[in-house]
């Protein structure tokens, strides 16, 4: 924590926040943040309608200097993924002159179509500054973060991130994805790396690397930061277990602008980003508001964001907000840890349904296991491949998946009534350094006769290929 900070008594993102709105850190209250985000929600809007076609035309029927009131602004329409891949440019604000970063990134919709969102150099400046605020409750002056996030090309997260966290007196160390842990604790050795941030497999796999330089790097770490994927708590636990580190989570995505909530020492939920963003939890059915504490769909809309507002844009994801005040004593609004996604269940016949969720807090459990994927694929009877990153221990692993996945109680149901066969598999290599984040893939049906024709899992598509030597396959 930093010295201003300890002064205050403050979380350090109050700091941040109450900079952002123009008030002393003392009159950060619900109340001050609520009508600070109201002329914000109202600026947002003209500006979108004056400017955007996509919103000029969305938001007409609304006047002047709408919204009232916050409990007003349920009134206006829902931004869904697909109006973005569709009709991208549509939202901008601001001549594509101005515009400093464009990133594109993969629909979640069922069109095909990438989704482009667009930056001015002011809009990715709110970032940085948010990096700054955020890392000073983790940090102090004179630490080294070692960041293995993409920071290649300028405006990418790593990039925004270093760049954030050299204002809050941190030492950068950008690294981008691990391809090679032996080469980023050796790289983080050399650096004399005191925090690390980067995917939580990522992260996991560097932290259950055995030998001497592991433990020389580990020893030195006193926080580790994970971010963009969800984050199992059997994950996370196993890493705190395993370097005694303080572990933080973050929140966010490209849309929000890179940083979304980070949560606090008491980790009881991510302190949002009150300032830049504007959240709601809305039912993923029906799309209408919920009440604190009532879980649902994340919907957020941007403030101060000139280049591509969104307005109660729909993220798919799942949580609440979190009742009651925080133990940090900060009056910024909390939003539990994110858990599933709407829409990604996969089906496993009337027996019920599992989420990536489901199988990452059994799986990641297991000690051997680093990393891993599941394809479901449909047929008679449906078939679950699991497929496990397990370098050290692989057979260990797989028998023990199995009669840890047999226990889930859909999975134990499915195979029972004869609808499920379950396939545990595991892999020693390539380690893996993709960045996208894990779910459930389906594939096209496969005949079962083919299917049966080996005792391996091989003859099932897979996005990691499975060593026949650390398979099995359980028919029903």
């Amino acid at each position: 924590m930093t010295a201003a900070a300890s002064s205050l008594n403050r979380n350090p993102l109050d700091l941040w926040a109450s900079r952002r709105i123009g008030i002393d850190a003392e009159e950060l209250t619900r109340d001050a943040i609520a009508a600070y985000q109201l002329r914000a929600l109202q600026q947002t809007v003209a500006w979108a309608r004056r400017r955007s076609l996509f919103y000029g035309k969305r938001l007409a029927a609304l006047p002047e200097g709408w919204p009232p009131a916050l409990q007003d602004f349920t009134a206006a329409p829902l931004t869904n993924p697909s109006d973005v891949a569709e009709r991208g440019h549509q939202f901008l604000c601001v001549p594509q002159s101005e515009i400093s970063r464009i990133v594109s990134i993969e629909s979640s919709g069922t069109s095909g179509l990438r989704k482009r969102i667009f930056f001015t150099a002011d809009d990715q400046g709110l970032a940085l500054d948010f990096f700054a605020g955020g890392v000073a409750a983790m940090a102090a002056a004179g630490d080294r973060m070692f960041i293995a996030l993409p920071g290649e090309r300028e405006g990418s997260v790593g990039f925004q991130l270093a760049r954030g966290i050299a204002r809050a007196g941190v030492a950068p160390i950008p690294h981008g994805l691990v391809v090679d842990p032996a080469a980023a604790l050796r790289r983080m050795d050399e650096e004399r790396a005191t925090l690390l941030i980067g995917l939580p497999t990522q992260v996991l796999a560097l932290t259950l690397e055995r030998c001497d330089l592991a433990r020389r790097v580990l020893r030195r770490l006193h926080t580790i930061v994970l971010c963009s994927d969800h984050v199992p708590q059997s994950l996370a636990e196993r890493i705190r277990c395993s370097t005694g580190c303080k572990i933080y989570e973050h929140y966010g995505s490209t849309e929000m602008g890179l940083g979304g909530g980070v949560d606090c020492l008491a980790h009881t939920g991510y302190h949002l980003r009150e300032a830049d963003l504007y959240f709601e939890i809305v039912s993923p059915q029906t799309g209408e508001p919920l009440g604190v504490g009532e879980p649902g769909e994340v919907v957020f809309t941007t403030l101060n964001r000139t280049g591509m507002p969104l307005i109660r844009y729909r993220t798919g994801d799942l949580s609440r907000f979190v009742p009651g005040p925080c133990a940090c004593g900060s009056p910024l609004r909390r939003l539990e840890r994110v858990r599933d996604r709407a829409g990604n269940v996969a089906r496993l016949g009337p027996s019920g349904a599992i989420t990536i969720a489901d199988l990452g807090e059994i799986l990641f459990a297991i000690p051997a296991v680093h990393d891993f994927n599941a394809t479901l694929v449909p047929g008679s009877p449906r078939q679950l491949q699991v497929c496990l990153y397990a370098p050290h221990e692989p057979e260990a692993a797989v028998d023990e998946a199995y009669r840890a996945l047999h226990k889930q109680p859909a999975i134990r149901s499915a195979c029972a009534a004869g609808v499920l066969w379950l396939n545990v598999s595991s892999q020693r290599h390539p380690f893996p350094a993709t960045g996208a984040k894990r779910t459930i893939k389906s594939l096209a049906p496969i005949s079962r006769s083919a299917s049966k024709s080996s005792n391996s899992t091989s003859s099932v598509p897979s996005l990691l290929p499975a060593d026949p030597r650390y398979s099995c396959a359980f028919p029903p």
